[in-house]
């Protein structure tokens, strides 16, 4: 039911016979605010009374989504004359003639179905190219309809211009004008809204930019799209919207999923047999070599004696080495917790060299299982990559709880520059990324040349374990 605010409301006749007519109406303060909405506006615009009534038209009708509306409202409102307009009204997606009424408290607005030229004082060159622009638009439209790949239209604010009924359908919704009757801006169609905004400002020269990013669906599912970010530039060079194209990458991102799991089995399968080998075999025969040294040394001349203790020092010092190698091969023990099982791996892995290692944070993490194995396997390739790389004097290592998420950070003093690596054996940059983002979180690598790099991984929390 339509409604306006205490003192401001119609009278019981007038309202009855504003909602038995057919075309919509509504009148406005003059300072914007919607004083009384009928139900033809209402159901045109799919909300109620309560979303509109009170609220000013600026909110309502953004300067990028109906700017002639709103140029003719301040004209009625400031020349106290009547103003009659017809446009493409972006907010329920079809052609409307508009009649602005002013009155003593403000303006009445009159609005019914219509389409440019169809009045017959059109002069009929005007009438003409109006029928020209109405033919390109509606080709333009079928185009964009009868692609297989989703289309969307967006100004740099958020504001929805245009949308294809492929992408439409891909985010659950019946058709183009469900979706633009019920989403306002796009940054509403994002899980993280930042996804889009990052993509805005990423540099590309004035190409087209592309974003990987999860949608919302309407059901309330998500979707992970590849969108295309094309700008449209104005007569002044300003760019008034990005256009492209949007492809459904659930599949091939579930299937990345899935490669990268199996990998990760396969290299914890293929670092437990080498464990065990290196246990089993050369461990075992240097503890046998020391034993027999030990036999050996009574029967030895005393100027030997020396020499003899130097090399079975050294056999001592190997012995450790390889236990530790041991124990960063091994699948990771966290029953201790994520903090205690990267001191053990930093203890192993930079044994020997003379770079000091630091582990911070609380024993315990609010994780879930295989969110906490997943953050250690990427610590682990973050280190590895500081022992072999970064020729580093210092690596500190921190864990902390921040809010909804942990922050884990590897952080080194070393010459930086580090990039995306694919030599063989090297997980790499690029699958740290992915693989950060397999468990619902964000991998940042900065690593300017000669000043050292950090690596941050962010992952959420486990609500139940806050």
């Amino acid at each position: 039911m339509s409604d306006a605010p205490d003192g401001d409301r119609l009278d019981a006749g007038a309202a009855q016979a504003l909602e038995r007519i057919v075309g919509g109406v509504f009148s406005v303060a003059p300072d914007g605010t919607v004083l009384y909405v009928n139900g033809s506006i209402l159901a045109m615009l799919g909300e109620e009374a309560s979303a509109v009534v009170g609220r000013t038209v600026y909110e309502l009708y953004p300067q990028a989504r109906d700017a002639d509306f709103l140029h003719y409202l301040e004209r009625a409102v400031e020349s106290g004359q009547v103003q009659e307009f017809e446009s493409f009204a972006p907010r329920v997606g079809r052609w409307l003639r508009r009649r602005l009424y002013p009155t003593a408290d403000g303006v009445t607005v009159v609005v019914d179905e219509g389409r440019p030229g169809d009045s017959e004082d059109v002069p009929d060159p005007v009438r003409e190219a109006l029928h020209r622009a109405r033919s390109a638009e509606e080709r333009y439209r079928d185009l964009l309809d009868s692609m297989a790949e989703g289309w969307k239209e967006t100004t740099p604010d958020g504001a929805i211009v245009v949308v294809n009924e492929a992408f439409a359908t891909m985010l659950g919704y019946a058709d183009a004008a469900e979706l633009t009757a019920s989403v306002t801006s796009a940054n509403e169609l994002y899980v993280d809204p930042e996804d889009r905004i990052r993509g805005l400002r990423s540099e590309s020269g004035g190409r087209p930019r592309m974003i990987e990013a999860q949608m919302r669906r309407r059901d309330g599912g998500t979707v992970w799209v590849r969108s295309t970010l094309t700008p449209r530039h104005g007569p002044s060079g300003e760019v008034q919207s990005y256009r492209g194209f949007v492809e459904d990458i659930t599949e091939q991102r579930d299937a990345e999923h899935r490669r990268r799991e199996a990998e990760e089995r396969i290299e914890a399968r293929e670092r437990a047999l080498l464990a065990e080998a290196v246990h089993d075999e050369p461990l075992q025969l240097v503890v046998a070599a020391i034993l027999r040294l030990d036999g050996l040394q009574p029967l030895l001349a005393p100027e030997l004696a020396e020499p003899l203790e130097h090399v079975v020092s050294l056999l001592e010092q190997t012995i450790e080495r390889l236990r530790n190698l041991v124990v960063a091969l091994s699948p990771p023990d966290l029953r201790d917790g994520l903090a205690a099982a990267i001191r053990a791996l930093s203890e192993g892995l930079f044994m020997g060299t003379a770079i000091e290692v630091e582990v911070d944070g609380p024993a315990v993490l609010p994780l879930a299982p295989e969110v906490e194995a997943g953050a250690f396997r990427t610590l682990r390739e973050a280190l590895v990559n500081a022992r072999k790389h970064s020729r580093a004097e210092r690596v500190f290592v921190r864990l902390e709880v921040r809010d909804e998420t942990v922050l884990l950070e590897v952080l080194d003093d070393g010459v930086g520059g580090a990039r995306a690596s694919t030599e063989p054996g090297h997980l790499g940059m690029t699958s740290m990324v992915a693989r950060a983002e397999s468990l619902g979180g964000t991998l940042v690598v900065d690593s300017p040349p000669g000043a050292g790099t950090r690596v941050t991984l962010v992952v959420p929390v486990e609500e139940h374990l806050t």
